[in-house]
């Protein structure tokens, strides 16, 4: 279950979030780290909570996905990704950064979570975060 936050609501151990990964962050058919790199004013990496579209179909939670993004106007390319992050693989393959999963939810995408604690600029915070993706699912 998750456990109520200040700033949202934090993540089970046991879940997972997608990662938009655009076509050029994509090589050999894996994330590059520059997929999990925070913008410069950005305070988490956007993700999407994928038990809020299945408790463990992916085959419902991706498309789940695609839809929450597209309906706030962003555009999925059919040559990109979902990196899928489990909370407790992640949190523990990332030393170096204290990360908490937490669900934002938005009127728009109430799936909405975001990855706090990366630092802005750690190269080897990105790397061990594409190393902790368990699967990469075709956006469309």
């Amino acid at each position: 279950m998750a456990s109520q936050l200040s700033e949202g609501i934090s993540l089970s151990f046991e879940h997972n979030v997608a990662r938009y990964c655009a076509p050029r962050n994509i090589v050999s058919g894996n994330p590059i780290p520059d997929a999990f790199n925070l913008r410069p004013g950005e305070a988490f990496l956007s993700t999407n909570w994928l038990e809020y579209f299945h408790p463990s179909d992916k085959q419902l939670q991706i498309p789940g996905v695609r839809r929450a993004l597209e309906g706030k106007g962003f555009r999925v390319n059919r040559n990109g990704g979902f990196a899928i992050l489990n909370v407790r693989n992640t949190t523990q393959a990332v030393t170096g950064a204290s990360l908490s999963f937490v669900l934002l939810g938005q009127a728009s995408d109430p799936s909405h979570a975001g990855v706090f604690g990366i630092p802005e600029d750690d190269a080897d915070i990105a790397v061990a975060l594409a190393k902790s993706v368990r699967e990469l699912h075709p956006a469309m």
